[in-house]
């Protein structure tokens, strides 16, 4: 969490300069041009999407890039040209940046913590490489018993730096990925660690105003199970 015109080209040595009269506004002459047609280009595949909105309305990556999280990262960019190359944004001429993709893709992985005499549970799918479903649950009885599911989309502005929460049990703050989701419930952050902390994740949960859902309170750092 940036359409092109074809210029006329010259196709080799072997092609006469009348060849070229499609390329000009004047009525070619009338000759007789006895040469075979040259072969109909075969376009490769691109090996960079590109996705800014500065190259007007392009096509959405579907299959890695959630559109919510490329409105977002159109906004924050300012119209700013942007590409995606394999798992990397690409800002700029150079500045590029790793989507968080440790998780493995369609592969539920479960992290746990323990909130007084409640257990939280989060169990995190991630879809593609802005996307992850997750299934947040407290245990308890009826009165205390908590659970949300929904899709969450990678902060898009993820390039600008990860997020830092505080490991409940050390006190000390860790490197994190921000997964946000709007629900029926409140509005959620679901944040996931990167590279050495990627054994744990945290929940916040917020009304529509920022403040903080009494329910989803003091959530501990959930530690994932083993793979």
């Amino acid at each position: 969490m940036r359409a092109s015109s074809l210029s006329c080209w010259a196709l080799g040595a072997g092609i006469v300069a009348g060849a070229l009269g499609g390329c000009s506004p004047k009525k070619a002459e009338n000759k007789a041009v006895t040469q075979a047609p040259p072969p109909a280009a075969v376009p490769a595949a691109p090996s960079v999407i590109d996705t800014g909105a500065a190259m007007g309305a392009p096509a959405l990556d579907s299959a890695n890039l959630s559109a919510k999280f490329v409105r977002g990262l159109r906004e924050l960019t300012g119209g700013k040209d942007y590409r995606v190359r394999g798992k990397y944004l690409i800002l700029g001429r150079q500045d590029s940046v790793a989507f968080p993709t440790a998780l493995p893709a369609g592969r539920p992985v479960i992290y746990t913590g323990q909130r007084g005499d409640q257990t939280a549970t989060l169990t995190v799918t991630r879809l593609n490489y802005t996307s992850i479903e997750f299934v947040a649950e407290l245990a308890g009885d009826e009165h205390k018993a908590q659970r949300v599911e929904a899709v969450a989309d990678l902060n898009p502005g993820f390039y600008l730096g990860a997020e830092a929460p505080e490991d409940s049990q050390s006190q000390t703050a860790f490197g994190a990925a921000e997964f946000v989701a709007e629900t029926p419930q409140g509005n959620f952050s679901v944040q996931i660690g990167l590279d050495k902390d990627a054994d744990k994740a945290t929940l916040f949960a917020y009304d529509a105003t920022g403040k903080p859902l009494p329910k989803w309170r003091n959530m501990p750092t959930l530690w994932r199970l083993a793979l």
